[in-house]
């Protein structure tokens, strides 16, 4: 596998794409007729059809997949599947295939599933070896990965707990062979690892790692750094790409204490964790042909209460991944929920009073 360092086309870039653009905001609510929808967990389980007329979200409740059709703003259908069985889901974090199949991956496998729910493939973890040893739940592909059924391979982030390193990895469905790569741009994730740890009892905060194939891409990233790293399946290279941000520090810089007896001391740093810059992973814009990326820094809590506040940027760049512009989104006053792109428009989920809504933030040109 190739390595290949890019450079930025151009340090002050500043405003570029959004000098002359002006945002607004609108909210639509999904009517889920007779039934109820699954909110739980701020719709992290939830994936967008490929043409973006569907979101399919995986009701870990009653084992359906809600079908919600975004045209038309309302829950269409509501397709089962087994928990149990040679069929069985057993769990596990959604994702869209194609248009006709979806992936469940729990913490040692990954199954693909027709919209029928049945299972057509399962690859185990386990069945993997790296440097002579299985890959098992201790350096593990984190809950990130993603299953290429045309080319027949998993990709992946592992996290050796040994050593603290992250590695991208490419494992062969066919041949049962792995290549891996070590993730440069993730090597400083340790330091932002917090740990509370008490009597036995330990809870650990570990920062963002992301994986989604966009295209041809797949593309790798973190909450720490607005450095993109991407794989390029067809000529086997690893890119690397960093930014320079007229806005924000282009990463976390500050120390933390990284061990904690008390679950207040956590929480509090993790609030100084959340108050310098975080970045969110990057999506695709189908209609205007440009990738996009949220980061956020939150604000201490307010005396007076309420929900925590964010100053929200936005980031744009072409297909080619070069930055074209960024632009604070004073529109947006707190860190962004689950958000796509569809129609030229950002949805961003908002559960309004047990309802599934979406604040949609768009922009035309002023001139």
């Amino acid at each position: 596998m190739l390595i290949i360092s890019c450079k930025a086309k151009n340090d002050k870039i500043g405003l570029g794409y959004f000098s002359d653009v002006q945002f607004y905001l609108d909210t639509v609510i999904i009517d889920p007729g007779d039934d109820i929808v699954f909110l739980q967990h701020q719709l992290s389980n939830m994936d967008i059809s490929r043409d973006g007329k569907y979101l399919f979200n995986f009701n870990e409740n009653d084992h359906t997949v809600e079908k919600i059709n975004l045209d038309e703003l309302r829950l269409e259908a509501k397709l089962p599947f087994e928990k149990e069985g040679p069929n069985g889901t057993s769990g596990g974090v959604m994702k869209v295939q194609n248009e006709n199949q979806v992936t469940l991956r729990g913490m040692s496998q990954i199954a693909l599933f027709s919209l029928n729910g049945e299972k057509l493939k399962t690859v185990y973890f386990d069945s993997f070896s790296l440097d002579g040893a299985q890959m098992q739940v201790g350096g593990y592909i984190r809950a990130v990965s993603v299953l290429d059924t045309v080319a027949n391979r998993l990709y992946g982030i592992i996290n050796n707990y040994d050593d603290n390193i992250y590695d991208f990895v490419t494992l062969d469905l066919k041949e049962f062979e792995v290549s891996r790569m070590e993730l440069k741009s993730f090597e400083n994730l340790p330091n932002f690892d917090i740990v509370f740890n008490s009597n036995g009892v330990i809870i650990n905060y570990k920062e963002g790692v992301y994986i989604k194939k966009i295209n041809t891409k797949v593309m790798l990233s973190n909450s720490i750094s607005n450095t993109l790293m991407w794989y390029e399946s067809e000529i086997d290279s690893l890119y690397i790409k960093s930014y320079n941000s007229q806005l924000t520090a282009n990463r976390k810089e500050k120390e933390y204490k990284k061990e904690h007896e008390t679950i207040e001391e956590l929480e509090a740093e993790q609030r100084r964790l959340k108050q310098e810059i975080n970045f969110m992973e990057p999506f695709w814009d189908e209609k205007r042909q440009l990738f996009y990326r949220f980061s956020y820094e939150e604000l201490p809590p307010s005396p007076a209460g309420g929900g925590i506040k964010a100053n929200v940027y936005l980031t744009v760049l072409d297909p080619d991944l070069n930055q074209i512009g960024e632009t604070p989104v004073p529109q947006l006053t707190k860190r962004p929920a689950k958000h796509f792109a569809k129609d030229g428009k950002i949805w961003i989920y908002e559960n309004m009073d047990d309802e599934m809504a979406f604040v949609r933030l768009g922009f035309d040109k002023i001139n």
